[in-house]
């Protein structure tokens, strides 16, 4: 079975053994990829709403290499975070592929999520998409680790959630801070001494 094969059973929330994540690492890493490209072309990535307080008009490559950036660094830091999480008390061996079935367990829901948000559907109806990503995450993780139940998958998958988001906010306060340190005439001479 490949990735999009095990993503629409994941969607449906059907029960996975390990086994059926045993694909190719690459359609993971495609996977991955595609879903940073998708959150690029999110219109409300553009930073030009008509209710943004300082619009950022980003240019289509820059909102793109951003969205590739941004979901491979949520992707590893939940994914680091739920590896450790399911560890945690003997829940999980280490056995099977993780990394596959997180990249598989986010395809078909999070490519709904940015269609219907492309397509200007209300954000209170794609906010429903996204919580249905943890449960199907969530659902995913119990399905292929007997000792981890939904609830736990699901703790797992909002703390690594939140734990991706301060890193990458923190990523952007330091890169906003290098660049206006920089333009603002380079870094300061050292003090003589």
């Amino acid at each position: 079975m490949g990735v999009i094969q095990t993503s629409i059973f994941a969607f449906l929330l059907h029960e996975q053994p390990f086994e059926r994540f045993r694909f190719a690492r690459w359609q993971s890493v495609v996977a991955i990829t595609l879903l940073g490209i998708c959150s690029g072309l999110d219109p409300n990535m553009a930073g030009n709403a008509p209710d943004t307080p300082h619009p950022v008009a980003l240019p289509l490559w820059g909102r793109i290499g951003i969205g590739v950036v941004t979901m491979w660094l949520a992707f590893w830091v939940i994914y680091g975070f739920c590896r450790w999480w399911l560890k945690r008390g003997g829940r999980w061996d280490g056995q099977g592929d993780l990394f596959n079935l997180i990249a598989a367990s986010w395809l078909v829901v999070d490519l709904l999520g940015f269609l219907l948000s492309g397509l200007g559907v209300p954000e209170s109806l794609v906010t429903l998409v996204w919580f249905y990503a943890i449960w199907v995450g969530a659902n995913a993780m119990s399905g292929a680790i007997p000792k981890a139940s939904l609830g736990y998958g699901i703790g797992g998958i909002i703390l690594g959630g939140i734990l991706a988001i301060v890193t990458i906010m923190g990523l952007i306060v330091g890169l906003v801070m290098v660049v206006q340190l920089l333009g603002a005439g380079g870094m300061p001479a050292p003090a003589a001494g």
